[in-house]
Parts: structure tokens; sequence; C-alpha cells
């Protein structure tokens, strides 16, 4: 299929559509900085929460596998 030469965009149509529009670029840098505002706002507002430190238990203990109701249920529904 062959495409007429009205169809094919010209030298001005091009140059027009790539100029920059500063306020096109003031818009656009205003949106992200206000994004990136709202973001930081928005992190700022949340508490402070400390890390509590985990009990002093036999590590040999905690890093063990254990085999749990929860977990033989999934075993139990993963058979085929």
């Amino acid at each position: 299929m062959r495409l007429s030469p009205r169809s094919q965009p010209s030298a001005e149509s091009l140059a027009a559509t790539s100029s920059t529009d500063p306020r096109r670029r003031r818009f656009l840098l205003t949106l992200g900085v206000g994004g990136a505002g709202a973001a930081a706002a928005s992190i700022a507002a949340l508490p402070a929460v400390a890390a509590e430190a985990p009990a002093n238990t036999d590590s040999d203990s905690d890093a063990r596998y254990r085999e749990t109701a929860h977990v033989r249920d999934y075993y139990r529904s993963a058979k085929l």
C-alpha cells in the first residue's frame, strides 16, 4: 500500500512539533517538583517507629525449619 504525498508530514510541521515551549517545560517541571514535594511530605508525616530488638533466644532453634499446621495445610493443598 502506497502512502499518498498528503499523508507524509512536511518539514515545517516537524519543525513546529520539535520546538520547545517554555510554558510546557515550566508546567512539567512544576508538576514533577510538586509530586516530589508531596511524596516527601507524606514520608515526613509518618511516625518514626523504633525497631525492637529480638528477644534473646537460642539462635539454632530460630534457624531451623518448623512444620506448623498452616505449612502442612499448604503442602496438602499443593499435592498434584
